[in-house]
């Protein structure tokens, strides 16, 4: 089951590389291929004797830790650093683990520290001028390619932002609301979108990942409706009737439903959920020739007003 939390789709707040990095969520991180770096200089090298791949003992993280205090005062607008190679990463996306979130000072760094040994070897630092706080996080970093990947480990570490090294942009993470997760009551301000179409059982492209990142430079704030589960248990009692109703239930109140028909797949409860809302006047389809009941979802939705595109982008185009 994911998160029981409320989750942050996309709106964009760039930060710029000299300004403040004033985030109001965690960040940073490395998988993938190896970010760009450049070497952190002399006067801020870490220390040869604390710089091997893991640090094994106290004395070797607290060494590290003080590093990384003193580093971070030489850099109050925020860093992240490779902590295992001195140097500092200059691409990526960087995202906070959950586990070393809420750390601000000097004594917490070691927790961090120690952390970030043990997983990616990155160290972020920044300030939050909301609450006048400099906060410290172990991090990955990932390849600016996957920002869709970024997303989905971002929401599992419950972040609010990621942070883009290249270009100085955190994105922001918007309302993403899945079964069994936390609603808003108060949704003045959000254009709701329902996420309909194929899932095969969690064994299709995850294409709502991609929905969310694509919407990641719209300045309007989406809230998305995604029946998508990372864990869904048919087999509990009375969880079909829960996801079902549910879904019935989003899809009646969202502002738009964006329903995708993927290639190769079937898809029936879709084709359903067609039928069921062709007349509402919220539909946008994505529905190319590759469907092996294209001609059917090509003239139902001609007869009745409902505009059909090629690709998830001239979707997302035309999405108010």
């Amino acid at each position: 089951m994911r998160l029981k939390a409320f989750l942050f789709a996309l709106s964009l707040t760039v930060v710029t590389a000299c300004g403040p990095m004033v985030r109001t969520a965690r960040q940073r991180g490395a998988a993938g291929s190896v970010p760009d770096t450049e070497t952190v200089t002399e006067t801020t090298r870490i220390p040869a004797e604390v710089s091997a791949t893991t640090a094994t003992s106290t004395s070797e993280v607290q060494a590290t830790a003080d590093w990384v205090w003193t580093y971070s005062q030489a850099h109050p607008d925020g860093f992240t650093v490779d902590i295992r190679g001195r140097k500092v990463p200059t691409e990526g996306i960087s995202v906070a683990y959950a586990a070393t979130q809420d750390r601000h000072s000097k004594e917490d760094l070691g927790d961090v520290v120690s952390h970030a040994l043990a997983h990616d070897g990155y160290v972020g630092g920044w300030w939050n001028s909301e609450d006048s706080l400099y906060y410290f996080d172990s991090v990955r970093i990932l390849p600016e390619s996957e920002s869709g990947e970024a997303v989905s480990f971002a929401l599992k570490n419950e972040q609010l932002a990621f942070y883009v090294l290249s270009t100085g942009e955190e994105v922001r993470i918007d309302h993403i609301i899945h079964p069994h997760e936390f609603e808003p009551t108060d949704l003045r301000g959000l254009t709701t979108v329902f996420l309909a179409g194929t899932i095969d059982n969690g064994n299709s492209e995850d294409w709502q990942q991609t929905v969310a990142a694509k919407l990641a430079g719209r300045d309007r704030r989406y809230l998305l409706y995604n029946p998508r589960q990372e864990e869904w248990h048919p087999e509990r009692k009375g969880e079909m009737d829960y996801q079902v109703n549910w879904e019935l239930e989003h899809m009646d109140k969202a502002d738009h439903i964006l329903m995708v028909f993927l290639p190769g797949s079937q898809s029936p409860i879709t084709l359903l959920e067609l039928g069921l809302h062709a007349r509402s006047g919220k539909l946008l389809v994505v529905c190319t020739p590759g469907f092996y009941r294209y001609d059917n979802v090509r003239i139902t939705c001609e007869r009745y007003g409902v505009p059909v595109y090629g690709s998830i982008d001239e979707a997302l185009e035309a999405l108010p």
